[in-house]
This record gives C-alpha cells, sequence and structure tokens, in this order.
C-alpha cells in the first residue's frame, strides 16, 4: 500500500499545481472556461443536448463493451479479491475517509461558531489550515482507492466518460472564432499532446458535474 499512496500523493500534487480547484469557479463565464496553452487559447463549453445524446450512446457502447470482457471485475468482486490477498479498502480508506468526514463536518461546525463570536484570527486560521489538511488527507485517499481500482468496471467506464465529455467540448480559438478542435472520437484517442489533453480534461469534468 505504501507504493499506492506515494503515487497517489503525486497524482494530488499534480492536479493542485496543473489547476487550483478551489479558485475554478471564477474561471467559468458563460458556461465555458478558457485557458491558454502554448501560446494558444481553449475552451472548454457546457455540452449541448445533442453532444449529452452523443455521450450516451458511447457510454452504453463501452458499457457492453465491458461487459463482454471477461477481465474486468466489477468494483465489489475486485474489492473482494483485494481483501483476499490481505488489502482491506473498506478497512483501509472508505472507513478513514469516512471518519475524516466526521471530523470535518465537526471542525467547520466550530469556525462557524467562531465567526459567530467573532474570535481571534489566529483561531479562524487553526480551523481553516485543520479542515484544509483534512481534504488533503481525503483527497490522497480517494486517489489510492482510484488507482486500487482502476481497472474495475466502473473506473474504466467512467474513465472513458470522462475521455469522451473533453473530446466533445475542447474548442480552439481560430481566427477570432471558436472552432471544436476534434471531429471525430478516433481523432482525439490518437492526439499526442498528452498535456493539452490533460488541462482539458480537469477543466471540462469541472465544469460539466
Amino acid at each position: 500500500m505504501d507504493n499506492r499512496l506515494e503515487e497517489a500523493k503525486n497524482i494530488i500534487e499534480g492536479m493542485n499545481e496543473d489547476i487550483d480547484l478551489a479558485h475554478a469557479e471564477e474561471l467559468i463565464k458563460d458556461n465555458n472556461i478558457s485557458f491558454e496553452y502554448k501560446n494558444n487559447l481553449y475552451r472548454v463549453h457546457l455540452l449541448t443536448y445533442k453532444e449529452k445524446v452523443e455521450l450516451d450512446n458511447l457510454r452504453r457502447q463501452k458499457f457492453g463493451e465491458l461487459m463482454q470482457d471477461k477481465n474486468i471485475m466489477l468494483e465489489k468482486t475486485l474489492i473482494e479479491q483485494y481483501k483476499i490477498k490481505g488489502i482491506d479498502i473498506q478497512e483501509e480508506i472508505d472507513n478513514k475517509i469516512k471518519d475524516l468526514s466526521i471530523k470535518e463536518t465537526n471542525i467547520q461546525l466550530k469556525l462557524g461558531e467562531s465567526l459567530s463570536k467573532k474570535e481571534d484570527d489566529i483561531i479562524l486560521k487553526e480551523y481553516k489550515d485543520q479542515i484544509e489538511q483534512i481534504q488533503k488527507e481525503k483527497k490522497v485517499l480517494s486517489a489510492q482507492r482510484a488507482l486500487l481500482l482502476e481497472f474495475s468496471l466502473e473506473t474504466q467506464l467512467m474513465n472513458y466518460v470522462s475521455s469522451v465529455i473533453c473530446y466533445l467540448c475542447l474548442d480552439k480559438m481560430v481566427e477570432n472564432k471558436w472552432e471544436r478542435i476534434f471531429k471525430t472520437l478516433d481523432e482525439f484517442e490518437n492526439y499526442e499532446d498528452e498535456g493539452l489533453l490533460n488541462k482539458a480534461g480537469l477543466h471540462s469534468l469541472f465544469l460539466q458535474f
């Protein structure tokens, strides 16, 4: 589990460097998020009805393919297999996330009381720092869980859906006009600039959900 934990921490650090999700709401304008990449202007837009229909069709098709794959296990089955091998995801991750969430709620209540009483800024900062630390721990545990279950049917389908959303909503500014970059899913899947896709993917998921 130690290697997985370290890998999870690295993923979280990379995400935080690439996009500050805490301030991402400020980037949303007219149901779009614009960003610069390699001196070009890009945006991700909220899916239209037609694009949502395409997404739903592709998702159902992918689900059928995954169900036919004998090497793909449901998350529940995979968790049971891990437990047999000595890795108890529920005990080592899920219960810890639950406990941290309870702790976070309690601290938030204390913070609310302190704000209403107009207590010293040092006390307020202490509560805010504690909440931030708990949120970081939860993110690491969630990333660790995702790594362990990356080959489950549910995760495979979710990753596919995330990619399709990015394919559908990524635009580029060309001669003062927004143009959708990818005309086909095959074109998207063979695109080589992973840096752009990673950046667009994070923004698109935040915007859609």
